[in-house]
């Protein structure tokens, strides 16, 4: 990192109150035997991130059922209102008794810029028609919605993948929409997608922090080159295994362009921020 002499801005990590942070850690472990090397404890999870001078961070709310997003939205207010470095996402589940007003409250009396699905966790497609009402509110705020819809790192055709995606936003073709984990494995499918919607980003996040998964990186090199102010950084943490400089130096390491590197780490999420906060 001693290299870089612009902000670092992280567009995708999670704090959730401590003991709900515990049951996630606990979740990893039980499901994939994955034992996640940060505290639970929220003071000391932001600590190490402004130790590698992050300058914002995109911090992602979500449920695993429905009925809890007020409650998580209101302590992640209350969180943020004392971060101000924290942007944050609010949780909404497609189940939610009170879907229109979970996602209203977020925008309007919050402020959240915007909403945070998880399809595989809340087990509902992206194209779900249930939904819809909660993105016709966001498109009319032109406000931001980061929605886990990719294969990766777990897929599941059922819930995820590049086509219900793609039936998004035919239906919302302005929706700003940040895409996780750089839409893995649909890379190449992504690219059309990009070309047609101005509002569509793809994030890195996990997929330079697991040592032991090597990304398609000629395919990601050649697509960041073609679409250099369409991707973000994201680490996922604290989800991950490594510590969030390790996946930065490994981007270091794909040895791109010097202003490729500005729109990767800052430009792009500043933008995608602006767009989202503009007044319309």
């Amino acid at each position: 990192m001693d290299n870089i002499t612009y902000p670092l801005w992280d567009s995708h990590i999670h704090i959730f109150p401590e003991k709900m942070m515990q049951a996630v850690y606990a979740f990893f472990y039980d499901q994939y035997q994955l034992e996640l090397p940060f505290p639970t404890n929220t003071e000391s999870l932001l600590q190490n991130l402004r130790k590698l001078s992050i300058e914002k961070a995109f911090t992602l709310a979500y449920t695993h059922k429905p009925g809890l997003s007020r409650r998580l939205n209101k302590w992640l207010f209350t969180l943020c209102s004392r971060q101000s470095w924290l942007i944050p996402f609010g949780a909404v589940h497609p189940n939610d008794p009170d879907l229109q007003k979970v996602a209203v409250e977020c925008l309007d009396f919050y402020r959240f810029p915007g909403i945070k699905l998880h399809c595989l966790v809340q087990q509902c497609r992206p194209d779900d028609e249930k939904l819809f009402p909660v993105y016709e509110i966001l498109v009319k705020r032109a406000k931001g919605i980061i929605i886990h819809a990719s294969s990766f790192p777990q897929s599941d055709s059922e819930y995820l993948g590049i086509s219900y995606v793609e039936k998004l936003l035919s239906h919302f073709p302005s929706l700003n929409l940040i895409i996780p984990h750089l839409g893995l494995y649909d890379l190449q499918e992504y690219r059309q997608l990009l070309n047609k919607y101005e509002g569509l980003f793809l994030d890195t996040s996990f997929i330079f922090q697991n040592q032991g998964f090597i990304p398609p990186l000629e395919e990601i090199v050649d697509i960041i080159l073609e679409y250099p102010d369409r991707f973000i950084y994201g680490s996922d943490y604290p989800f991950i295994l490594e510590p969030p400089l390790n996946g930065i130096n490994r981007i270091m390491e794909l040895n791109l362009p010097q202003d490729i590197y500005e729109f990767l780490f800052y430009k792009n999420a500043a933008r995608f921020l602006e767009r989202i906060t503009a007044q319309r």
